[in-house]
């Protein structure tokens, strides 16, 4: 996954990318835990989308996007609009499932 500053996800959202997004911070056990899922899925990705992450521990302001402080946080990004969101880490299959669901919208 691309390492992303908030001003990288706009440049890529007014671009009109469709854009996996990962909330993680330095230290965190589960975040790290998620990082071969989503190696993995970044590596077949049958959806097409730019796999990227941003440290909350840089830029914290970047928490805004979701009413949680629960990480990892996840989420979907198409036609310049948040399409979905997950937090924690509950395995691959629940996090492929997370995209597809947030694409159907």
């Amino acid at each position: 996954m691309e390492s992303y500053t908030p001003d990288d996800l706009k440049k890529s959202l007014d671009d009109n990318q469709r854009i996996f997004l990962k909330l993680w911070k330095k230290g965190c056990g589960i975040c790290k835990l998620s990082n071969s899922a989503t190696d993995r899925m970044e590596k077949q990705n049958p959806h097409d989308l730019k796999f990227v992450k941003i440290d909350v521990g840089e830029y914290p302001e970047m928490m805004g996007l979701a009413d949680s402080d629960v990480l990892p946080l996840f989420f979907v990004f198409t036609d310049q609009k948040k399409r979905g969101m997950y937090t924690g880490f509950k395995g691959l299959d629940k996090l492929e499932e997370f995209v597809s669901d947030s694409l159907k919208n």
